[in-house]
């Protein structure tokens, strides 16, 4: 059990639901509220969403496991759990299921929702997962802005089903502008800093990377070009989250303003030296740690906006 829980990164799958259930909560209710709207999806019915999320993404790093053994064998042997305490039959076997549980119940939701169109979604990004593992991964950037995009899906998808679910009960001529804008603002920061750790993790693995031949940025341009760009992101997100911080200092959003900067502007900052210093592989794993987490800090600032939401917010 152990093992499975491993090979399906459990804390990343709490990771996922965390921040599906704190955007529906935290950010879309209090908005929906504030128009004297409630949630048009049941708590029931939201869960079967969060629910087919994870097993999609769970059966992603089944599959990606299973066609990178031969690369984790170089970059860590130490932690390789396929061929030694799971079969890779095991593997292929749990992501088919997991894909197909997940398929079903996006066409549950779909029709739930009366737009079909949404079932296509839980088509294509057990598909993109697939092609990612076996061929992407190893192309130059193509491979992490796949990754990139699934992130900011996360966050999106919560957004795109209630929306729908409101549109089927004949709420339409609501104006939707704050929940949409927010929904683009939390799945930019979460694709930009998923890309940014993306290539943070390929200069940690260019040894087995290059052994195999997978064209990644820092085997394909170097470790010195890829720390440019690296630099170039982390700033990037420091311009954008600036921005966004000055958006809700003019609305005296005070405390949440100071939490950005104390748990996103600041550790960003001082990332910029740890890249411009890192050598070891050690290095690149702490610093793989580091944005992971300046993420997962940045994502829960929704918790915080709640608390602003309750009394209502207009973007003008």
């Amino acid at each position: 059990m152990v093992a499975y829980l491993k090979l399906f990164r459990w804390p990343n799958l709490l990771m996922v639901a965390a921040i599906q259930y704190l955007f529906r909560y935290a950010i879309i209710q209090p908005l929906l509220q504030s128009k004297g709207l409630e949630l048009s999806l049941s708590h029931a019915e939201f869960f079967l969403i969060v629910l087919a999320t994870m097993l999609i993404t769970a059966a992603g790093y089944a599959i990606n496991d299973y066609f990178d053994l031969r690369t984790d064998r170089i970059n860590k042997p130490d932690r390789i759990i396929l061929g030694r305490k799971i079969s890779r039959r095991s593997a292929i076997f749990y992501h088919s299921l997991f894909n197909i549980i997940a398929v079903l119940l996006g066409a549950y939701m779909a029709f739930r929702v009366q737009y079909w169109p949404l079932l296509f979604v839980f088509l294509i990004v057990p598909t993109l997962l697939w092609l990612y593992s076996i061929r992407y991964k190893r192309k130059f950037l193509i491979g992490n802005i796949i990754v990139a995009i699934l992130a900011g899906f996360v966050v999106a998808i919560v957004w795109v089903f209630e929306s729908h679910a409101l549109a089927a009960e004949g709420i339409r001529d609501v104006d939707f502008m704050n929940i949409s804008y927010f929904s683009r603002v939390y799945a930019l920061f979460a694709f930009l800093t998923t890309l940014l750790r993306e290539i943070i993790k390929d200069i940690e693995d260019i040894k087995g990377d290059a052994k195999t031949g997978c064209k990644t940025i820092p085997v394909v341009a170097g470790v010195h070009s890829t720390k440019k760009l690296l630099i170039f992101l982390t700033v990037t997100i420091i311009i954008l989250v600036g921005w966004f911080q000055i958006f809700i200092l003019l609305r005296d959003f005070d405390i949440l303003f100071a939490y950005l900067l104390l748990t996103v502007q600041i550790p960003f900052i001082i990332m910029i030296n740890k890249i411009m210093t890192a050598k070891e592989k050690t290095d690149y794993r702490y610093l793989s740690l580091f944005s992971k987490w300046v993420m997962v800090a940045g994502v829960f600032s929704m918790f915080i906006f709640s608390f602003y939401l309750q009394g209502g917010f207009h973007l003008e």
